[in-house]
Order: structure tokens, then sequence, then C-alpha cells
């Protein structure tokens, strides 16, 4: 009960520093942020295109696996 209470007041704390923080280098947060998003844009969009291409192909093996076993039959 105690070690909750306390990791709420530890909580409250480092929100109410960040938030200070953030307000007295705002100037500084603008120029991380604009630092970070393009950054962020292209690993996200690689991402993105591992992915579905990884699904396109799982398709077709799925399409070739079907084709073939009905060829069978």
């Amino acid at each position: 009960m105690v070690s909750n209470i306390l990791g709420i007041i530890i909580g409250v704390v480092v929100i109410i520093v960040g938030v200070i923080l953030m307000v007295i280098w705002w100037s500084m947060v603008i120029k991380g942020l604009m630092a970070v998003v393009p950054i962020l844009l292209i690993l996200i969009g690689v991402g993105a295109l591992i992915y579905f291409i990884s699904e396109i192909k799982s398709k077709m093996e799925i399409g070739k696996e079907e084709a073939s076993t009905s060829d069978k039959k």
C-alpha cells in the first residue's frame, strides 16, 4: 500500500517537473520534435512496407498451396 502511494507521489512529481521543463525549454522541445518527426515517419513507412509486402507474399503462397491441392484432387 505504501509503495503504491509512494509511486503515485513520485509520478506526480516527475510530471510536474516535466511540464515545468517543457515550458522553460519550449523552443528546444519544438526543435527536437522537428528533428524526430521525419525520422519517425521514415521508420513507420519502412515498417508498413515490410509488413504489407510480407502479407502479400503470404497470401500468394496460400493461393499457390490452394491451387496445388485443388489440382491434386
